[in-house]
């Protein structure tokens, strides 16, 4: 369902079913572009948000590039600390989408109140594009990322991989993309995955990590040991 604001029911409306035009003339008009409805979800949120097409619909990527262009503050938080970037990974959006709001100052490790970052959110959905751009994003902000996988057979036996700014090659959906469990259930397998942010470390110091959706300290081959929390690294 559409929540809205009294005050900026028009253009949520406007962007949620997707109508460029109308879009232009109200924030043309005045409308605030930051204006959010009762959970704190902005237009452009919506707009990386919506499933809505009819024939007058403009496409996902033209809407949030008009309000990106407008001054959209793509790092504003809903209720729940997600961001558009998030929405959009939750969404299914695109690497195209992705890449605008990356293009625009998107924080592609900001946590949201489940400490969970877009990261977190393109993993879960399986977006295997989006998750590579997302991936290139931090390498170019200085920032590594190591995905860790673990494989639980019917047997018990349990193995761990990791993959620095790679994504996972037997990359799969979760059943549950919203819980941030990073728990999948596929018959009598069990997988799950743990991010890892780590800024690059200058000449003489040690990479020093930050762990997201609660995983724990790790150390990935090849790299200095690095100490690790449930904070998801700041730029």
């Amino acid at each position: 369902s559409l929540h809205t604001g009294k005050q900026g029911y028009s253009l949520i409306k406007a962007v949620y079913q997707r109508r460029l035009r109308l879009t232009r003339l109200l924030i043309d008009g005045g409308a605030y572009v930051n204006e959010s409805n009762s959970r704190g979800e902005t237009p452009l949120m919506i707009a990386c948000m919506t499933k809505h097409v009819d024939l007058q619909s403009a496409s996902k990527a033209k809407m949030v590039k008009y309000l990106l262009d407008n001054k959209a503050d793509p790092n504003i938080q809903d209720k729940s600390g997600k961001t558009a970037l998030m929405h959009a990974c939750l969404e299914k959006a695109g690497p195209e989408v992705v890449s605008l709001l990356l293009m625009s100052g998107a924080d592609p490790s900001l946590p949201d109140h489940s400490n969970c970052s877009a990261l977190v959110y393109a993993i879960n959905a399986a977006d295997r594009d989006t998750l590579e751009v997302l991936l290139k994003a931090c390498t170019a902000r200085g920032k590594e990322v190591i995905i860790i996988t673990t494989d639980k057979s019917a047997s018990g036996r349990q193995k761990t991989k990791q993959y620095l700014n790679v994504p996972p090659p037997d990359l799969e959906e979760c059943i549950s993309p919203d819980d941030c469990t990073f728990d999948c259930d596929a018959g009598h397998q069990t997988a799950s995955a743990q991010v890892v942010y780590m800024q690059k470390p200058q000449r003489h110091q040690h990479a020093v990590g930050w762990v997201a959706a609660g995983a724990h300290p790790a150390v990935f081959p090849g790299l200095s040991s690095f100490t690790a929390s449930k904070q998801t690294l700041q730029s």
